[in-house]
């Protein structure tokens, strides 16, 4: 699909716009006619790429072939017609030098909406092969994890793992381009936010299920899978929601529980009755600011909220009714009389309604950003996640109640808080991820509860402190999410900057650059988009190829550092490895054996299916290099620590 879409946006709609526009039988200069020429013959190439992309989507799904196919016919057909009616050779020249062109309008015309059509309906027919790679996916990733669930022995889990983490990969790649391709800014929060479900599940679900493998008669253990299986399964739901358009009927419209949104179209509905008085019913426009105000409840009814702030909202809230009352006063005489005076009379009583609004949202705003900067700084260093951790390894069951009560109060003031935001967000998208942080916080709170009871029960397991530290870091990554959320939220209040979207915790890759691995050359990876914008050192389709040859070598030389580095693992971090690994070396291989591969007349197809397959590879060595930097890191924690109880020995045996 993007690629259709990159073929597309070649083809230059102003010029065949001035082509259809231009006067019949004008006379021509060499220079204009040969502008002319160029851009009939350029439509007709951008048609030439498109049509091959569409054929080679038709060749690859044989239900819509036939359907495709006829459309490309077209587009093909519209295309070569353009540039017959825009050749030189079918114009006249005179001898004065100049040349008049007799150019079949009406057939430009027809051509350009045969073109349209076509083209248009090319891209339909596309999307819904998407949308069923998509759903076709999904289904797959769904029946792998229903077996994942009941999986009884190591060994079983660790071939179904390895499956489901390619089938995760593939919907990882089909969903993120479908991200990509949105162009409704809440509906591409929310694939954003369930995609970050989704990549964040599968490190926990690793870790939940091998705990419950070691532990199978662990209760907590099992509440901690289940878990996570639920949240991927309903991430995975809202993903083919979101692609199909389709919406559940329970679902409620999160513009109805904002304030700021609220507040917005209650002034727009006031600003309409400037141009008609009858827009609106008094009734419906003092429905419209209770239910605004009551929401406002939400602020002075939390024990989080300070004295001052508390009075100031109910202050502007009484002031807000008085004026509007104020204003009806004024509008519902100005129905029957349009005199001047009551014009501006009414004009003053919207500016001051409008006025004390702004005045009611500055100070929700206020309200909510000092409560969250608050509360991130006062659990900036993360002591609850650091008690239950060593509560969980001295196996004390006592502290264990004492600090789940704490992470659970410190849940519910973090997921009041970020109802508080969604109030204040000013944006859909980042209504969205208000919403996304709150059910973070809501699941991932009672998760890290039932993982360190898993380890309190059971202090001496390391896959059990192994699957805690992994809840605890998702929980950690959210505070941090939250602080960039604030600085957005501000950002949109202050009008520095306009809507924002997408999910702000979104994994980042990981590069690791020391010297166990050859990390470096991976940067030259940014090339390839340089060249499809034109710019780099890439300059042709060869160079590209090279270029991926040479990145599909890295590859290999990165999974050759890793096996070596898993020889110095223990058995269950080793095996986590080698399936990661195992997983790029085949990649790799299919990449070089690509570009090296001899085609004729179709390298715009070797070059789509080379980037397609370097998309996969990113994929997996984003996903392999993170856990090569985790396993590292604990790797050298504990060799630290076996090095001190050495010295330690050492220097007891000296005394």
């Amino acid at each position: 699909m993007e690629h259709l879409c990159n073929s597309m946006s070649q083809m230059d709609c102003p010029e065949i716009t001035t082509l259809i526009n231009h006067k019949d039988n004008t006379k021509k200069s060499d220079k204009t006619l040969q502008a002319i020429q160029r851009v009939g013959q350029a439509v007709n190439l951008a048609v030439g790429r498109f049509v091959k992309v569409g054929e080679a989507i038709a060749n690859e799904n044989r239900d819509l072939k036939e359907e495709i196919n006829i459309a490309c016919i077209e587009a093909k057909q519209a295309g070569e017609t353009i540039a017959a009616l825009t050749d030189v050779s079918n114009m006249n020249s005179e001898s004065d030098g100049q040349v008049t062109i007799f150019t079949d309008k009406t057939g430009v015309i027809k051509a350009a909406r045969l073109l349209l059509s076509s083209v248009t309906k090319v891209l339909l027919l596309a999307d819904r092969v998407v949308i069923k790679q998509i759903i076709t996916s999904r289904s797959k990733v769904l029946a792998t994890m229903e077996r994942l669930e009941k999986v009884n022995s190591f060994q079983e889990f660790v071939q179904i793992f390895s499956q489901f983490g390619n089938e995760m990969v593939e919907f990882a790649h089909l969903t993120g381009d479908r991200q990509n391709d949105l162009k409704d800014e809440k509906r591409k929060a929310r694939m954003a936010a369930a995609r970050a479900v989704l990549e964040k599940g599968t490190m926990m679900l690793l870790t939940a299920s091998k705990t419950c493998l070691r532990h199978p008669n662990c209760e907590s253990a099992h509440k901690n899978k289940e878990g996570v299986f639920d949240r991927m399964k309903v991430a995975l739901d809202k993903v083919i929601e979101i692609v199909t358009d389709s919406k559940p009927s329970g679902e409620m419209d999160i513009s109805s529980i904002s304030i700021f949104t609220g507040i917005r179209e209650f002034k727009l509905n006031i600003d309409a009755l400037r141009e008609n008085p009858y827009f609106h019913s008094q009734e419906n426009l003092s429905g419209t600011l209770e239910i605004i105000l009551e929401r406002t409840e939400d602020f002075t009814d939390s024990a989080y909220t300070s004295h001052e702030h508390r009075e100031r909202i109910l202050e502007l809230s009484t002031q807000a009714r008085t004026e509007l009352q104020q204003f009806i006063s004024v509008w519902i005489p100005a129905q029957s009389k349009k005199t001047k005076s009551i014009a501006e009379e009414l004009e003053l009583s919207i500016l001051k309604i409008s006025h004390s609004l702004n005045e009611l949202k500055k100070e929700l705003h206020s309200t909510a950003m000092q409560l969250a900067a608050d509360l991130l700084k006062y659990h900036a260093d993360h002591v609850v996640l650091k008690e239950l951790k060593l509560t969980g390894v001295e196996g004390n069951l006592e502290a264990l109640a004492e600090y789940a009560s704490k992470l659970s109060e410190q849940k519910e003031h973090l997921i009041e808080t970020c109802r508080l935001l969604r109030h204040v967000s000013g944006t859909e998208p980042l209504e969205i991820t208000c919403i996304h942080a709150e059910e973070t916080f809501q699941v991932t709170g009672q998760q890290i509860i039932s993982a360190a009871e898993t380890l309190t029960l059971h202090p001496s397991s390391k896959i059990a402190k192994e699957n805690l530290d992994v809840f605890c870091e998702a929980w950690e990554s959210q505070i941090s999410d939250m602080s960039t959320l604030l600085r957005e939220i501000n950002d949109v209040f202050e009008g520095r900057r306009g809507e924002k979207y997408g999910y702000l915790s979104l994994p980042k890759p990981m590069f690791l650059l020391s010297n166990e691995f050859p990390g470096n050359n991976f940067f030259n990876i940014f090339n390839i988009s340089f060249y499809f914008r034109g710019e780099g050192p890439l300059k042709t389709s060869r160079d590209l190829v090279h270029h991926l040859e040479d990145f599909a070598t890295e590859g290999l030389k990165v999974t050759a550092s890793a096996q070596a580095f898993s020889k110095q693992l223990k058995d269950d971090d080793k095996l986590m490895l080698l399936l990661e690994i195992n997983k790029l070396i085949p990649l790799c291989h299919q990449l070089q054996t690509m570009t090296k591969t001899s085609v004729q007349n179709k390298v715009f197809l070797k070059v789509d299916k080379c980037i397609t397959k370097t998309r996969f590879m990113m994929a997996l060595l984003v996903q392999l290099l993170s856990l090569c930097y985790k396993l590292l890191k604990k790797f050298q924690i504990e060799n630290n620590n076996w090095v001190s109880v050495t010295n330690k020995d050492a220097m007891d045996s000296k005394t």
